[in-house]
């Protein structure tokens, strides 16, 4: 069973459990309100598509927290680590502090796990004009890629997150399938599938969580309506399920005889895989 070490860094208070909990324990936005901020270090086992684990370090941001990861703890904190998703709180009052923070980060990576890859979420976008977003992201994104770029880093991905919206499940989905060994593989059975049910577009999610691992759309198929965004969220994954019954991780739309539409509208979500519990969606 393959396990890997992913760590989820970032400030107190910028959104790292509650992502996590939305993402693999089921909780919705407005239930993460009750959540204490994390102490230290949490670890939690995540199974993914049967055989892959995500063993997360939840690490807390307390400024204490800290000092001891890049000290006393510095090699058990990040050594061994596959991926770093760092945390941004988009209105944070001491932004220069993150930034320092961030690249400590950066710079322990790169001395204990140098082939980790790097994602950062600028979360909370919720929170800024939607007229604005677009441009105080990319102002953000600039400042990532100038970190990033002092302390020797030049391969990340940057995404801009809210609770509130699909974003979240967007920017994890990309994050997940970056872990998947046979992805490849994957990609290319979801692809004969989707000629042989002459599908517009089909879409692989793990069934727990919900998060997309892959789709494939014929070269016909309506690009401006794109599906796996939709499925991305929960409330259209959930429909998904359904329409993908007992016994399938994948939803085909449109196209030939047999493709599913119209799924129901509602059904309940199953629980998530956390420490080894939960059903895998069929790869």
């Amino acid at each position: 069973m393959a396990k890997k070490k992913v760590l989820l860094m970032g400030k107190a208070h910028s959104g790292k459990t509650s992502m996590r909990s939305i993402i693999f324990a089921n909780y919705l936005a407005r239930d993460t309100m009750r959540l204490s901020p994390t102490l230290d270090v949490e670890h939690h086992h995540v199974r993914f598509l049967g055989d892959l684990v995500l063993n997360l370090w939840d690490c807390g941001g307390q400024d204490t927290f800290y000092e001891s990861y890049f000290e006393r703890d510095r090699e058990t904190i990040f050594r061994s680590v596959e991926m770093l998703i760092y945390v941004f709180d988009i209105e944070s009052d001491t932004p220069e502090k993150d930034f320092d923070h961030f690249a400590g980060v950066l710079e322990a990576i790169e001395e204990n796990s140098p082939d980790a890859r790097i994602f950062v979420l600028v979360h909370k976008m919720d929170l800024v004009a939607e007229e604005e977003r677009d441009v105080i992201f990319e102002d953000r994104r600039r400042l990532v890629e100038e970190c990033c770029g002092g302390c020797g880093v030049h391969n990340f991905q940057c995404f801009g997150t809210s609770i509130w919206d699909e974003t979240l499940y967007k920017a994890w989905s990309e994050i997940v399938t970056n872990l998947i060994p046979n992805i490849g593989v994957l990609e290319s059975h979801l692809g004969d599938f989707c000629r042989i049910c002459d599908a517009d577009e089909v879409v692989l999610f793990e069934r727990a969580t919900f998060l997309v691992i892959s789709h494939a759309q014929t070269s016909g198929a309506d690009r401006h309506r794109p599906l796996e965004a939709g499925f991305a969220h929960p409330a259209a994954a959930a429909a998904a399920e359904a329409a993908a019954a007992d016994d399938g991780g994948m939803a085909a739309t449109g196209g030939g005889e047999g493709a599913m539409s119209s799924p129901p509208s509602s059904v309940a979500r199953s629980p998530p895989g956390i420490d080894g519990a939960g059903e895998q969606a069929a790869a």
